[in-house]
């Protein structure tokens, strides 16, 4: 199941674009590096390709600390749900 759920990331990595990297945590998390703003779209597409139905953002953060928040690079680490997140109230 794990080589399935691992190979599945590695094609949606590939359909994502070629600067983008998916990588598989060892507990419930995985993180993926992306250009600014795609996030969102990344992090959903790769919990349904494996399966899930949405994304749940821990945080973003830039590769290269030096550069200003939201430029360059950009390492979002998320967790896959099986359902639809619940509004925050």
């Amino acid at each position: 199941m794990k080589k399935s759920l691992t190979a599945l990331f590695a094609v949606c990595a590939l359909f994502a674009g070629g600067c983008t990297v998916v990588k598989i945590g060892k507990g419930d998390t995985n993180s993926i590096t992306h250009a600014p703003g795609e996030e969102k779209d990344l992090t959903s597409r790769a919990c349904r390709k494996a399966g899930n139905q949405n994304a749940e953002i821990i945080s973003t953060v830039n590769k290269d600390a030096s550069l200003p928040p939201g430029t360059g690079k950009q390492v979002t680490t998320f967790r896959c749900l099986s359902t639809r997140p619940q509004p925050q109230t």
